[in-house]
């Protein structure tokens, strides 16, 4: 409802420095801390006992509201492509954003990130904020496209947000297509999570991974998946868009048996 009633290129920027702005604000509660915080060493040695309660209510404060700008974020980026892309060529265009996505947030994210947090817990968080900004004034480059309104009556006030939100769910709900396919998405959504936080857990405590590892450990499957967002465009033109998504399906099945059964 948010992305249909506002501008998409003003709620990308908006969301992006929303979480610059989130992350600059825990930023700053590190380093107010960090003179008494462990360094990574002493954490790998399992030397740190206890929580701190306040740096722990911040980050899980800061996570909450970043996870809703990230979705925000998303949603309008995916709904904004097609006003500055022509129809036949979004598959190129999606598979490079996500492409882009994995690279920065899985392959080139995490082993940043460790490097920075030897130098200085803040240091990530810093850094993370000023990606934030960065982003939010590349997109306000990006010239604006004229909206074009929703049809409405002469006089009609426009609708609530309760009567939207009822309406669309119900024309979701009644699509042949689109059902199944946002449950089978936010089904797979649930296991990736669930998948991730055992292989957290795998690594720290069974493989004894350090930070800079663990984020080594998880480029693999960020590095296909870039490459298979850059080339989605090309397969699904030579065997098309639906044959594309059954070999997917079939490989993440066939990869999420061996971490089940263990």
């Amino acid at each position: 409802m948010i992305t249909d009633r506002h501008d998409r290129r003003t709620l990308i920027i908006a969301a992006n420095l929303i979480r610059s702005v989130l992350t600059l604000g825990v930023a700053f509660v590190v380093l107010s801390q960090q003179g008494i915080l462990p360094d990574p060493d002493a954490v790998d040695a399992g030397a740190v006992l206890g929580t701190d309660a306040l740096l722990y209510s911040m980050v899980l404060f800061a996570t909450l509201l970043l996870g809703f700008a990230e979705v925000l974020y998303d949603n309008s980026a995916q709904t904004f492509m097609p006003a500055i892309v022509h129809a036949d060529r979004l598959e190129k265009p999606n598979g490079r954003l996500w492409s882009a996505d994995l690279v920065s947030n899985i392959v080139a994210g995490p082993p940043l990130g460790a490097l920075l947090l030897v130098a200085a817990f803040s240091v990530p968080f810093f850094v993370d904020a000023g990606t934030f900004f960065v982003s939010a004034v590349l997109i306000a480059l990006i010239p604006a496209t004229k909206r074009v309104p929703k049809p409405a009556s002469a006089g009609a006030a426009p609708p609530s947000w309760t009567t939207e939100l009822r309406i669309g769910f119900r024309w979701l709900w009644n699509h042949e297509l689109l059902r199944p396919m946002a449950t089978i998405l936010g089904l797979l959504n649930m296991l990736g999570t669930m998948s991730t936080a055992t292989m957290v857990l795998f690594a720290q405590e069974v493989l004894e991974t350090s930070p800079t590892e663990f984020a080594l450990l998880s480029t693999g499957g960020a590095v296909g998946g870039a490459v298979g967002g850059w080339t989605a465009s090309q397969i699904a033109q030579r065997i098309g868009s639906g044959p594309s998504l059954y070999p997917t399906l079939i490989d993440r099945s066939r990869r999420g048996r061996p971490l089940f059964s263990r």
